[in-house]
């Protein structure tokens, strides 16, 4: 009689959600440790590229990815202090699904044999399981049994607030709006839109008052693009979600002994090319068949890890030249 695998996976959001579901049941005994479930229902929008919604679709959430894929031009960069054009926009098929929404659909997906345990998990080592999964995010704490020297993540100095808006926008107003030191985004959903600031800010510690960073935002951007301000000024602090932006610390390997990284915890990175969520999809499911396999789990790794590491430092590169204030005086006259 065959004994089942036992899978500990640190982190119940999107990363150990989307693992679990993608695990054979009839191979892994799996326990999913969350110490905060109620976060489920809290979060704004999130950005899913096509590799992403493929993995979904392996797992049986096609229905969330139907339901909010669409055309959408979002590659137009615009200075914000004027609103002008420095970029032309560029069409993508992405999806942009609501946060609550995605962890419903990877819930929903769930074996019925999955157990759930509402812990926080200070010494993974402790746990008893044939493999440590690490989904706890850019906070990861499987991340230093994984990366011995220097696990903690990285403070990049900036806040970010993501919001939804009831009102759809106008097309020509959708995409980024670039300035030094200041970055603002609009994207449209089915209903209403999603919109998003980063900026330099000394709030903090986490949590923060969504209503004190909101107030903090509306003063940093005034004086700004038109739209911009109009979104801001009807921004409800309730709808409104506040981090503080940190990030992986560079990783030359994603697993070490029973312990593997995926999501967050393995490269964390700013949000500017949209590929957290969907490349912590793309991870778990990836690995999925072939954890538990030496050699395929060195497959996988050889895969993923070029990939998400130079995503991971791209990003920070495109968020460095986006509130560098070089574009408006490279393009300023376009």
């Amino acid at each position: 009689m065959s004994t089942s695998t036992r899978v500990s996976i640190v982190g119940g959001g999107i990363a150990g959600l989307a693992l679990a579901a993608a695990l054979d049941p009839a191979r892994f005994a799996v326990t999913i440790h969350e110490a905060e479930p109620d976060r489920a229902a809290s979060g704004s929008a999130l950005t899913l590229w096509p590799a992403a919604t493929r993995a979904l679709r392996r797992i049986g959430a096609g229905e969330v990815v139907d339901r909010h894929t669409a055309s959408v031009s979002g590659g137009t960069i615009r200075d914000l202090r004027t609103g002008r054009r420095l970029l032309p926009s560029a069409s993508a098929r992405l999806t942009i699904v609501p946060r609550p929404e995605l962890l419903a659909a990877l819930e929903a997906c769930l074996p019925s044999a999955v157990r759930r345990e509402q812990a926080l998990i200070s010494d993974p080592s402790a746990l008893d399981a044939d493999i440590v999964v690490g989904a706890d995010g850019v906070r990861s704490r499987v991340r230093a049994l994984v990366r011995r020297s220097r696990p903690e993540r990285t403070p990049t100095g900036y806040l970010a607030l993501r919001g939804l808006s009831e009102r759809p926008p106008d097309t020509g107003d959708v995409g980024e709006y670039w300035g030094r030191g200041r970055l603002f985004g609009l994207v449209p959903l089915q209903s209403g839109a999603y919109w998003f600031t980063t900026h330099r800010s000394t709030l903090g510690p986490e949590p923060i008052n969504p209503r004190e960073a909101l107030a903090e935002v509306r003063d940093v951007f005034s004086g700004v693009a038109a739209p911009v301000q109009q979104v801001l000024a009807g921004a409800r602090a309730e709808r409104v979600v506040v981090t503080k932006l940190w990030v992986a610390p560079g990783m030359g390997r994603y697993a070490r002994g029973r312990y593997v990284l995926i999501g967050d915890a393995a490269h964390a990175m700013t949000p500017n090319l949209g590929r957290g969520a969907g490349d912590a999809i793309v991870d778990a499911v990836s690995l999925a068949p072939v954890l538990g396999s030496r050699f395929g789990l060195a497959r996988w790794q050889a895969r993923r890890l070029p990939f998400t590491q130079g995503a991971r430092v791209a990003s920070g590169c495109v968020m460095n030249l986006a509130l560098s204030g070089q574009p408006q005086r490279m393009l300023g006259r376009a």
